[in-house]
């Protein structure tokens, strides 16, 4: 008695996970665009590009300060630059 109950517990399990994937589908998930190697490579290529720029213009910063001012000044800068680049990568995932 207790093996069948097991066996029946299992089959409802089984069939509802499988109900469920059916339900998604096509339809369900969201279609991925074709994107090949090569072009995601370009792309986190160029990011990692933007991203060295910033940090030598940083560092050309800091090399240049005289003041606590200006180095408070050259860290605002880069703060404001990081927050405008993940807002673009923000808005690059949503699209």
């Amino acid at each position: 008695m207790k093996k069948l109950m097991v066996i029946f517990i299992v089959a409802v399990f089984a069939s509802g996970i499988f109900m469920l994937a059916y339900a998604q589908g096509p339809e369900g998930t969201k279609p991925q665009e074709k994107v090949s190697i090569e072009q995601r490579k370009t792309k986190i290529i160029s990011e990692i590009n933007e991203r060295i720029n910033t940090l030598q213009e940083l560092k050309t910063c800091v090399s240049a300060a005289q003041t606590q001012d200006d180095l408070r000044k050259c860290r605002e800068k880069f703060r404001e630059e990081r927050k405008d680049f993940q807002g673009e990568r923000k808005e690059q995932r949503k699209q």
